[in-house]
């Protein structure tokens, strides 16, 4: 099974923090899970079922035995061996693994380019080529800082909805005394009952569809609507 499928545009989302220099994001589980169910890869490329157990290719950079030796620590009844480059898990079933291993911190990163990490999407990739002083810096201050406290994702029309503890209001505006908790929803396009990755507008809140509970995420909020829910249409993840 391809975990890549459907999914680039959310993992491009995740990764392109690195453009920002945002410093508290850490690309440590080999997967996680989006709020729509499906499993995301940060450190694996793929996984695959095969013979009696599972094998986990991982992204190019990343040191398979420095993942084993990680993850032979926090799974000591999980049998983990390296064979032909990639990580495999001996006498376990796929759906079994993937729930055990998600959102399990390595100590293991992504490597630091940003330009790898983002060559699923050159026009990022184009503008990591921007000397530092010259790249676009991100405005907390325009935005709210919210932790997550619970979130769910209709597939059938596009519809993910939250409820947030606002950490800091923006500086100004309209929303800048806004506090405690509140619920946002965000709209996403679909296409072929996929997330559309090639719309902009879906790509600027996608960091969205990477949240659970205790996440912290950086939302931009446009209105509050007539049932007390705030739209957004912006998101950076701060932290899962």
């Amino acid at each position: 099974m391809n975990a890549k499928e459907g999914d680039l545009m959310r993992l491009w989302m995740l990764v392109s923090l690195v453009a920002f220099a945002t410093p508290m994001l850490r690309a440590d589980p080999l997967l996680v899970r989006g709020a729509d169910g499906s499993y995301l890869p940060i450190l694996a490329e793929q996984w695959q079922a095969k013979g009696s157990g599972v094998y986990v290719k991982v992204k190019s950079g990343v040191d398979p035995a420095a993942l084993k030796e990680k993850l032979a620590e926090k799974f000591p009844e999980q049998t983990i061996e390296i064979r032909n480059g990639q990580l495999f898990f001996a006498s376990v079933e796929v759906d079994v693994l993937l729930h055990l291993l998600t959102g399990v911190e390595t100590g293991v990163s992504l490597p630091q380019d940003p330009v790898v990490l983002l060559r699923e999407k050159k026009d990022v990739a184009d503008n990591l080529a921007l000397p530092p002083d010259q790249r676009p810096e991100p405005v907390p201050g325009e935005l709210v800082e919210t932790e997550v406290v619970a979130v769910s994702f209709s597939g059938v029309d596009g519809l993910i909805k939250a409820e947030v503890l606002v950490r800091t209001p923006p500086a100004s505006g309209e929303f800048a005394k806004l506090k405690g908790p509140v619920k946002v929803k965000a709209f996403f396009k679909m296409k072929r009952k996929k997330v559309d990755a090639d719309d902009e507008d879906n790509q600027r809140k996608s960091d969205i569809l990477l949240v659970q509970p205790k996440s912290l995420i950086y939302l931009r909020l446009e209105k509050k609507e007539t049932d007390e829910t705030y739209l957004v249409s912006e998101a950076r993840l701060k932290k899962y």
